[in-house]
């Protein structure tokens, strides 16, 4: 087995600094999102089928540009568990071990939901038939079948796992920023560039 090592270390003054391949696959990660949810909104919501032909037009564009940005999680996910696996992230210090829990619980529901939104927009394009683009350089094939009746529910669950996802990664921005404004500790300066 594998020897596992930390994704970062504490400093000499006790404060915790993950290694920039952890922080790289972060904040790439946070951004793309964030871009993903925001252009999937747009397209899903706001543009509407047959009310006219510019605007279908543009609802195709947001949604395929949505599946294009939005598949290259599939990938950056499975290659930061693997990261993750090897390198166990620095240890919580100084906290209660109630907030650990909570922080703990909170990151694993964010990682499960980092694969359950891709994944269930996966399976809605596979259900309805549509090609699924990423970064328009190529795409992955389907889950399944053309499967039309399928097709509302998987939307459905992709709807409401796209909000949980934002809940908690707003969630995780507004814990991470307590700790920097009202704990004053590096719970947020860990996850920056180091500054020297």
């Amino acid at each position: 087995m594998a020897q596992t090592t930390h994704i970062g270390k504490l400093t000499h003054s006790g404060a915790r600094s993950f290694n920039p391949v952890s922080k790289a696959f972060h904040w790439l990660m946070a951004v793309i999102i964030l871009v993903a949810w925001g252009i999937g909104y747009y397209g899903g919501g706001m543009l509407h089928y047959g009310v006219s032909d510019a605007e279908t037009a543009q609802k195709i564009w947001a949604i395929n540009l949505h599946k294009s940005i939005a598949t290259t999680t599939l990938f950056l996910i499975v290659a930061r568990i693997i990261w993750r696996a090897y390198h166990r992230p620095p240890e919580l210090t100084d906290m209660p071990a109630i907030m650990k829990l909570a922080t703990h619980l909170g990151h694993w529901s964010l990682y499960l939901l980092m694969i359950a939104v891709p994944l269930s927009g996966w399976a809605n394009s596979s259900s309805a038939g549509y090609k699924i683009p990423v970064l328009g350089l190529f795409t992955i094939p389907q889950l399944g079948p053309k499967n039309p009746a399928l097709t509302p529910y998987l939307v459905e669950a992709h709807f409401y796992l796209s909000w949980a996802l934002l809940l908690v990664v707003v969630g995780h921005a507004v814990f991470a920023l307590k700790h920097h404004f009202i704990d004053k500790d590096e719970t947020l300066t860990s996850m920056l560039p180091k500054q020297d």
